[in-house]
């Protein structure tokens, strides 16, 4: 890390001095950029306008390990990190094992680690929110060794991420095998179970559950919450719940906070996504949270 980080009392973090050198790392497969080439020399112009030098411009074509060396070897100040949220999710982890300061920016299908930093949607009006200042802790979750920023969702309906990736870039026409299939998992119950273990020893089970980050500057807690639906239009119903970030309302889903949480199945095995990207990893699957794990450039508020 170069010289422009320096101690300030009484900020949560180190921070960057006017003309701080930073490097873009952009998802080159993420829509917003496949659909406006001109939208990556525009956004590294916002930065340079708030005060940042661009030591390093990875080609976007390139892989995120190739773009990630490139720019760690120029040792940057930050790392501008612009994608969906799974982008960013991969980001946070090599900058946590690197220590490298972070700034994320909005790019992909899903921008909700951004939204909640209050940032924009559009990639270049978010840019223009940063300025070489202050940088701050953010807590991150871990499923076994795996970091989330957002969200993590455990049982079948994960299988449906796939098809998400399927519909992308393929306009209304793409979105058909999706609706499909999400009526399929919904009409169609099954008998797959899941139960969520708190530290207390209380269990929580059911089909589906979601397991959250707190806000940015919220209580130092996650929130699980456990779809128990009782038959087809219950489970249509606590769906629409969940897309709406309001599952825990629904009288036949349980929730709680916890710091740490342990998810069982009845197979060896469980599917789970971390902010969008599926995975499967053998149980138990073992979640925390870490305070402060990430260091991220803290963006400035609205005028």
């Amino acid at each position: 890390m170069s010289a422009m980080l320096q101690e300030r009392a009484g900020l949560p973090g180190p921070a960057l001095l006017a003309g701080a050198r930073c490097a873009v790392v952009a998802n080159g497969s993420a829509g917003t950029l496949q659909r406006d080439p001109g939208l990556l020399p525009r956004l590294e112009e916002a930065l340079e306008r708030a005060g940042f030098s661009l030591v390093v411009r990875p080609p976007p074509e390139a892989s995120l390990d190739e773009q990630w060396r490139l720019a760690t070897e120029a040792s940057p100040d930050v790392v501008f990190a612009f994608g969906g949220d799974g982008t960013l999710r991969a980001m946070a982890e090599r900058a946590i094992a690197e220590g490298v300061t972070l700034a994320l920016l909005p790019g992909g299908t899903m921008n909700r680690v951004c939204a909640r930093l209050g940032l924009p949607q559009d990639p270049v009006a978010a840019a223009a929110r940063y300025r070489p200042g202050r940088t701050r802790g953010l807590a991150v979750g871990f499923m076994n060794e795996h970091p989330f920023l957002f969200q993590s969702l455990l049982g079948k309906p994960v299988r449906l991420l796939r098809f998400r990736e399927m519909q992308r870039g393929a306009g209304a026409a793409g979105w058909l095998p999706l609706l499909r299939a999400m009526l399929r998992k919904l009409l169609f119950l099954g008998r797959d179970r899941l139960t969520i273990v708190l530290p207390d020893g209380e269990r929580l089970a059911g089909s589906v559950a979601v397991v959250t980050m707190p806000e940015p500057d919220g209580q130092p807690a996650l929130t699980v919450e456990v779809a128990r639906p009782r038959h087809a239009v219950s489970r249509i119903r606590q769906s629409w719940r969940w897309f709406r970030g309001r599952l825990s309302d629904d009288p036949e889903a349980a929730s709680a906070t916890a710091e740490r949480l342990v998810a069982m199945g009845r197979t060896r095995s469980l599917r789970f996504s971390l902010d969008g990207e599926m995975m499967l990893a053998p149980i138990p699957l073992r979640f925390r949270l870490r305070p402060d794990a990430l260091t991220i450039l803290d963006p400035v508020p609205p005028p």
